[in-house]
């Protein structure tokens, strides 16, 4: 069973959380946020729970409105 989102309202990731793009099989956990020099933005990163260490996909916080908790272990 996934939480989603209400609509329109950015997702407040927690690091370790699981979570996954609305609608996608790709089961993610946060990884936390980065700013990388000279980029003010911060990119979320995402893993797949299958590889909790690396690095699958980095969101900027207007993207997180496109993803949904969801439950079990990672």
């Amino acid at each position: 069973m996934t939480n989603p989102t209400p609509h329109g309202q950015a997702l407040k990731p927690v690091v370790g959380g699981l979570y996954n793009w609305i609608g996608q099989p790709e089961r993610l956990v946060y990884m936390g946020a980065k700013r990388y020099p000279g980029d003010q933005r911060a990119w979320h990163q995402f893993a797949k729970v299958e590889a909790p260490r690396v690095c699958w996909c980095e969101v900027l916080a207007a993207d997180l409105v496109h993803f949904e908790e969801t439950e079990g272990e990672a």
